[in-house]
């Protein structure tokens, strides 16, 4: 199969890539996953305004929470191995280790059709038997059978980014199916069809499966789902495992919180006011999305000054790592304490009442800011399992703050939650990381060392 310059490292016309070629092809790949994440959260975008604007907000809470149990139930269903995979499939396939390659996709495989098959089930009694609403029942349902390929996409994602396919270990996740729900949700919208948000569901899980597909298809015999029943070479279940749920847990708060907020909301609110929380949550976390968005562009320099030992470096740099996010996030909610209702004006007015509780909700993604890069000081000192059970505490402090509040004050008792476990996460890494690394990434910490 032909690959793309940037798919492969194979030397062109037998001369090996010079190093300036390596920094550029570098410099687009970097740019070009960062390009891609910023696509797919601008299509998500759209699509929620088109579908605010169009549908009732009981309809859209049922369409909001349908996609964070997809996007979080394919975590679970992951177990882990995707993001185990992007370090341990790219080690074995650089130490030419085939034979470990196949065990830990065999594994992988094993546990996640196994997971799957549990969810899926899990997803079929509440539809039919659970005391839940049938909006609430209909939404856990699309979203647990969407989960599934997605899932599936999620690891092959790991396997492309191991053999250098790059394009294929981003694009079809942050880009295609965002932009193609895009499409279809404006078809509705703009051509007249019936707008009943049961399309929009199935909608979810066809273009997911289709999405898989086609991106097994293109991986050819690297796809890691065409020897899903083949015989296991060496069972290495033990040895990864337990690795893959620590990630796993790092990976749900790192990546998902707002995911788990909109399904709580689901335990405890009505769908209209899911709607409400669902619009909150995500313009948050899009805020929060570029207040970090420069912080994978600075990892190779702190992992060199770190290795150097050259600490007043090291400092300078987790600084200004710190302000510059600090900085976007204090606009961000000048701006939304300013212009908010205008902004929620565009979703519509029954949106109205999500203002207070997005500025709560970015006051949270302030403080996960400021916690500054503690979790990748742990990361870059190899401590993302020691970090598990601090993840496993932050989600059930957001449980149970959510279970309490919830029910007392609604959507804005959701958010206080939220602002609660985010302080609470914020302190522990601080406290792990000064702990295992001797040192802190946040703010604080870093003020207090000068």
């Amino acid at each position: 199969m032909a690959m793309s310059a940037l798919e492969t490292d194979e030397p062109v016309n037998g001369q090996r890539t010079s190093r300036t070629g390596m920094f550029w092809r570098l410099i687009i790949l970097v740019f070009g996953l960062m390009g891609a994440r910023l696509a797919g959260a601008g299509f998500g975008f759209l699509s929620q305004i088109l579908l605010a604007r169009s549908f009732p907000a009981a309809e859209v809470g049922v369409a909001f929470l349908a996609m964070s149990i997809t996007t979080f139930v394919s975590l679970l269903i992951t177990c882990g191995y995707h993001t185990l995979g992007l370090t341990y499939l790219a080690r074995y396939r650089a130490m030419e280790r085939l034979s470990l390659v196949e065990g830990f996709l065999a594994v992988a495989r094993r546990d996640m059709i196994v997971a799957a098959a549990i969810v899926i089930g899990v997803a079929v009694l509440v539809y039919f038997f659970a005391p839940v609403s049938s909006d609430i029942a209909k939404a856990a349902l699309f979203g647990a059978i969407a989960a599934a390929p997605l899932a599936a996409i999620r690891l092959n994602n790991s396997a492309a980014n191991a053999q250098r396919r790059f394009a294929l270990s981003y694009v079809p996740d942050f880009v295609g199916r965002s932009g193609l729900l895009l499409l279809f949700v404006a078809a509705i919208v703009f051509l007249g069809f019936e707008r009943r948000i049961d399309y929009v569901l199935i909608a979810l899980v066809v273009i997911t499966f289709a999405v898989a597909i086609a991106q097994a298809i293109v991986m050819g015999r690297d796809n890691v789902w065409t020897k899903a029943w083949a015989k296991r070479p060496r069972d290495l279940a033990r040895f990864f495992r337990h690795r893959a749920v620590s990630m796993l847990l790092v990976a749900i708060v790192a990546g998902a919180s707002a995911d788990l907020v909109v399904m709580l909301g689901g335990l405890f609110l009505p769908t209209s006011e899911v709607a409400i929380l669902g619009v909150a949550v995500r313009l948050a976390a899009l805020v929060g999305f570029f207040s970090a968005a420069s912080q994978p562009f600075v990892l190779r320099d702190l992992a060199t000054a770190m290795s150097q030992a050259r600490s007043a470096d090291v400092n300078k740099l987790l600084l200004r790592m710190n302000i510059a996010g600090l900085s976007i996030m204090g606009a961000a909610i000048a701006a939304f304490a300013l212009l908010g209702p205008l902004i929620l004006r565009i979703y519509g007015q029954e949106y109205a009442p999500a203002y207070w509780p997005l500025l709560l909700f970015l006051v949270g993604q302030m403080f996960r800011t400021a916690s500054g890069m503690n979790s990748e000081l742990l990361a870059l000192g190899g401590h993302q399992v020691k970090s598990a059970s601090l993840c496993l505490c932050a989600v059930i402090v957001l449980a149970i703050l959510a279970a309490i509040l919830t029910p007392l004050w609604g959507v804005i008792g959701l958010a206080v939650a939220s602002v609660g476990a985010e302080m609470f996460w914020a302190a522990g890494l601080a406290y792990l990381t000064q702990k295992l690394e001797g040192r802190r990434g946040d703010i604080v910490g870093l003020l207090m060392q000068r």
